[in-house]
């Protein structure tokens, strides 16, 4: 697991090709962790925010982005996005790249 960090709405986040293969099963995702072998299912909204990490994106952005996908509070968008960014980040999916 990686070392635990701090994200903020700043920091750029990419999706970690090189520990992931993922796979499209209807609107989720499953993505293998190529270390362990372990599995990670992504439902569709979690789906729209790896295809979104394809390159390097501010956390503000990705909100902001996810909110033209979706009609929901800003908020509380916001908020749940940072958690799951942050355990993104705690499974190894993410990377911190500034």
């Amino acid at each position: 697991m990686s070392k635990p960090q701090k994200i903020t709405e700043t920091s750029l986040i990419q999706r970690n090709e090189t520990k992931f293969l993922a796979s499209a099963l209807g609107e989720e995702i499953v993505m293998m962790n190529t270390d362990n072998g372990d599995y990670i299912g992504v439902n569709s909204v979690g789906s729209d925010i790896w295809n979104l990490l394809t390159e390097p994106t501010r956390v503000d952005e990705l909100v902001t982005k996810v909110g033209e996908l979706y009609d929901a509070d800003e908020a509380q968008l916001k908020t749940e996005i940072n958690e799951f960014v942050q355990r993104m980040l705690k499974q190894d999916m993410i990377v911190v790249t500034g």
